[in-house]
């Protein structure tokens, strides 16, 4: 399971997401290091706040798909 660490890490911070995390988190950034390289587990606890950050950037992300939808397709005034 640690190889969905940093594709969720790169994911939500890009190339320099280890740091970002740890901050994100408020760890050291070698228990980052650690998860990321398999040395330790990632806790639980870190799991259920990775899922949130992605559920709630999710929820961002369907919020301005349907506001670029809006902008492609325009409804008619008055309808």
């Amino acid at each position: 399971m640690t190889s969905l660490l940093p594709e969720i890490g790169e994911w939500l911070w890009g190339g320099h997401w280890r740091g970002a995390l740890a901050v994100e988190l408020d760890v050291n950034p070698r228990r980052v290091r650690a998860w990321a390289a398999g040395e330790e587990p990632v806790p639980e606890g870190v799991w259920r706040e990775l899922y949130e950050m992605l559920r709630q950037q999710a929820v961002e992300n369907a919020r301005l798909s349907g506001a670029v939808m809006a902008m492609i397709y325009p409804r008619e005034e008055g309808r």
